[in-house]
This record gives structure tokens, sequence and C-alpha cells, in this order.
């Protein structure tokens, strides 16, 4: 579940140039009251509720659904008081996905009132609504996805907001990269909120959700008129998506359904990381460490350069940033390979070189470099597989390299009949997937580790672990890329290291992205997919 923990970080930032943009309002919210007031009446529903077996054979949407559910520690728990219905309005003839906790602060009848009163193309971005429970005095809106929930009450106007937040974050959402370059080209930003964000951590979302609600003021009201000349390039931009969500013809044609996926149980619910405790051999290693005068691998010195998240220091401080070629006994005849390391991390250079010797010959030769930095959090290891890079943060675990090595063969496999077909047949899942509605590529990963640790010379059962309910996954993988999990298995020629750099690490300025390790840095740290704001009640 490594990579799943890793998914859920946002661990590095990218760095960006300072924008700062004049703001048209200094509050979107001040345009709610018009539009709410053009807004359809509620439309009549009919009600199917879910019986407690559904409930519990299905697995949670989402982090808040499960919280709900499962997790009796969580203030959203909620269980014994939520009822899960299929609601289904009047202009529309499929259903949609309603939980109401009676606990809360809300009636079901005006939760589903805030789907109704959507048209229903609008409404058809939402694929779930969850209503629950909150500690005293504070409630909640957030979407993952097209997944909308809200805590404890719904501020007024909330039926059209978490419309619009589920058209820019829902897939394929919009993209964000495009929007700031309308921005730069304008002279404002929807409101002072959005302008703030931007100037002060490059962050462009709250300004796609305000210009959006700008479009639908200039759309469904018209009077008073607004003159936002001034961001006309956002204005053309956002245009045609919230024009293709409010405007499809017909009768919801393009409703997005919940993913329902029916629940398996879990052959390792506290994480591979168990498995770390009987470790696999790893071979004897020669270290040769770098002089800095030798330089560094470009993408080691880019990515660690870049500002961690709320500060302006670098993931690791050039002096911290040491490089060692290290030659395995297990492939004395290839290239030693250039491991990358800062001085700070948890795991120390020679805890490092022994940790990723564990991998196997052919799985380590898909790998061109490794860095390992400081993380005080959960400790994690991701992959870009296209540059064959992985990055550990924090105290990562054995498994999470193999997880994440693993993904370096992946090549598409996981997206194919054989191995989608295989773990549809299997009964329980490696570890829970984080994206449980498209899980075959965690399952991939995972699967590998796995694989790795059963074909280490001793095998999983005799370790004290049954795996025998996910025996088709093993074997799907074992056919496509057998060889490269075993012990006693062969090297071969890697692709060359990335081309050394030779900094000025007495004048550094503050690194800015570029094309090629900014893509890295959203392959290796994804953000998570949850957006979410906690209001105090009045």
């Amino acid at each position: 579940m490594v990579i799943t923990a890793l998914c859920q970080l946002t661990l590095l930032g990218l760095a960006s140039a300072q924008v700062v943009k004049r703001p048209l309002l200094n509050s979107v919210d001040e345009l709610l009251p018009k539009i709410d007031a053009v807004l359809p009446a509620a439309q009549k529903y009919s009600l199917t509720k879910w019986t407690t077996a559904e409930v519990d054979q299905t697995v949670s949407l989402n982090q808040f659904w499960k919280d709900t559910l499962e997790d009796k520690d969580s203030e959203f728990y909620c269980k014994d008081d939520l009822t899960v219905y299929n609601v289904t309005f009047i202009d529309c003839p499929e259903p949609w996905l309603v939980g109401h906790c009676a606990k809360a602060e809300t009636t079901k009848e005006a939760t589903f009132d805030l789907l109704g009163r959507l048209p229903s193309s609008a409404r058809g971005v939402i694929s779930d609504l969850l209503l629950t429970v909150m500690r005293p005095g504070f409630s909640m809106r957030a979407a993952i996805d097209h997944s909308v929930i809200f805590a404890s009450r719904p501020a007024p106007y909330d039926e059209f907001k978490m419309m619009v937040t589920a058209l820019r974050i829902g897939s394929p959402g919009i993209p964000e990269d495009k929007f700031a370059e309308a921005v730069a080209a304008d002279s404002c930003v929807a409101d002072q909120p959005a302008a703030d964000k931007i100037e002060k951590d490059g962050n462009y979302g709250s300004a796609l959700e305000a210009g959006l609600t700008v479009v639908a003021y200039l759309k469904l009201v018209k009077s008073p008129p607004l003159d936002a000349s001034c961001m006309q390039k956002q204005l053309d931009f956002l245009k045609p998506y919230l024009d293709a969500r409010w405007d499809a013809p017909g009768q919801c044609p393009n409703k997005v359904p919940p993913n329902i996926v029916k629940y398996k149980p879990v052959a390792f619910p506290d994480g591979l990381q168990v498995l770390d405790v009987d470790p696999v051999p790893a071979p004897r290693a020669t270290v040769v460490q770098w002089d800095k005068s030798d330089g560094y691998p470009e993408l080691c010195w880019n990515l660690s350069q870049y500002p961690k998240m709320g500060g302006p220091d670098p993931w690791c401080k050039a002096e911290n940033l040491n490089i060692y070629n290290v030659t395995y006994s297990d492939c004395p005849d290839q290239d030693p390979w250039a491991l990358c390391h800062c001085s700070d991390a948890q795991i120390s250079a020679d805890s490092m070189v022994v940790k990723f010797g564990r991998l196997t010959p052919g799985l380590r030769s898909h790998v061109r470099h490794l860095l390992v930095i400081n993380y005080d959090g959960i400790g994690a290891s991701d992959s870009a597989p296209d540059y064959q890079f992985i990055a550990s943060a924090g105290d990562a675990p054995d498994s999470s390299l193999m997880t994440a090595a693993t993904t370096m063969l992946a090549d598409g496999f996981y997206n194919t009949d054989p191995w989608i077909n295989a773990i549809s047949r299997d009964t329980c899942w490696p570890t829970m997937p984080y994206n449980v509605q498209f899980p075959w590529y965690e399952i991939l990963s995972a699967t590998g580790a796995i694989y790795l640790y059963d074909s280490s010379g001793k095998s999983m059962l005799e370790r004290g672990y049954d795996v025998s309910c996910m025996s088709n996954g093993m074997r799907a993988l074992g056919a496509y890329h057998g060889s490269d999990f075993k012990q006693g298995g062969k090297c071969f020629k890697r692709k060359p290291n990335d081309p050394i750099v030779h900094p000025d690490t007495n004048n550094l300025l503050p690194s800015g992205p570029n094309a090629v390790s900014e893509e890295i840095v959203k392959k290796l740290f994804r953000p998570s997919p949850v957006w979410k704001e906690i209001r105090k009640n009045n």
C-alpha cells in the first residue's frame, strides 16, 4: 500500500514564477444569489433504498465514504445511521447514488433537492452525493473526482458550487496548464481569493472555479451586466466546458455513473511492509563516492533542488547531495548504478545500497537512478517509468522499492485483458488500492513485490502468508515477466545514465521547472485528488 500512501502526499511543489493579477470582484460569492434565483425548482423524484447487505458488499467509493462506513475513530463515522438511496428524478431515467446520515443537520429531502435544483445535464457531472456528520460546530464541502461530499449541513448556494467543483476536478477535468496560459494573457482574474492563491503558491484551481462562476453568471443572469473583459481569454477558454455540460440535449445524456465495485478482502491489510521483517538477500556491493567536482546526474540534481512545499528550501541542499557508483556482485559485467542520496535522509547511504540490492538483478536492471531524500511523513517510494527513475522519501520500506520497480516493466500490461481477467478471477486484492474503480495498476505493482518475495528462496507460505487468493494474478505476472523477479537471474544492459551536470553550487538560485523534470515530478509525486473546505457554522 506504499504506492497508495505516496499518492496521497504532495511531496514536491513545482517552482513557479510569481504571477500577480488584479481581481475582478472581491468574491464571486456575490454572484451566487443571482445565479440561484434563475435555477429551476427542485425536480420530483422516486427512491429505492439499498439493503444492508448491498452496502456491506460494496467497496466504499472514496475515503469519505470509507470513513463514514468503516472507521469508528473518524469524525465522519455514521454507519448505524447511514441510509443509501438510488434517487431517480423525473427528468432523467438514471438514478443518482445518495448517502444520508440521519445525525447530520440536513434532512434527506433537502439533500435530494441539492441535486434536483440543477438541470439534468449539469447534474450529470455529479456521480454520487454523500451527506455525513462531523465535529459539532463545523461543516464541510468536499469533492473527489465526480463524487460530492457534505458534512453536517450544506451552505446556501452549494448546489451550484458543487456542480462547478465536480466539473473542474472530475475526469478528465479542465487542464489547469492551458487555463494558466489564458490567465497570463489577461489583466485580471475572477476574484481576490483566486488572485491571492496564484500569487502565493501558483495554484490556479480557485481562479478556474471562480472563472466558471463568472461564465455561468454571464450565461444565465445577464442583468445587471458584468464587465468581465479584463479576463476575456479565461472566459473564452472556460465557456465551452460549461456549455457542454449545461446545454447537453436530451435526458441527462452525459451523466457520470458512480463507480461501484464489489468488495474483495485484502491479503495484507497492514501493508506490504510487514514482509520487511524477513528481508530477501542482498548481493555484495562495491561503493565509490563521487567527488563534488564529478557533478550530478541531471535528474537527481533537478529534482533534489525543487523547493519543498511551503518554503524556499530545496528537498536536498547541494552540500548534502551525494552520488555513489554501486557495483553489485550479481551484475559484475554491468556499468555501476549511480545512486543519489541526501545525507539528511532517514535512510542512510549504506542502507540505500542494501535496499536497492534486494531488487533482483532483472528488476534492478530496469532502473537507471534512485534518489533518496528526507521526509518526516509516511516513508514511501514511487517511480517515473518513462525515465526509469525511482524516488524514495522518508523511511521507505523494501517493499516500496519493489512496487515502484515493478511499474518500470508494466508497459501497459496492467491495462490488457490477460491481466484484468486474471485479477478479476482472484478472490482478494494484495492491498487496498487507492483507486478501487481502476485498481489494475496498483494491484500489478503490489503483486510484483509479493512475487519477488515468493521467488526469493523462501516462499510466501513459508513466510506465513497464504496468497492463493491472488494466484491468478501471480501466474499472469509470472507469464509476463516472471524471470525478472527471480533470485539468481541475470542483469541486462540498462539505458545510459542521465547526463552529468556541474552546477555552480556557490551561486545557486531557486530551481525553476523545466519540461522533463516537471513531468517527472508530476509522475513521482502525484497530488491528492481530494478537494475540500471546512467551515465554522454560525
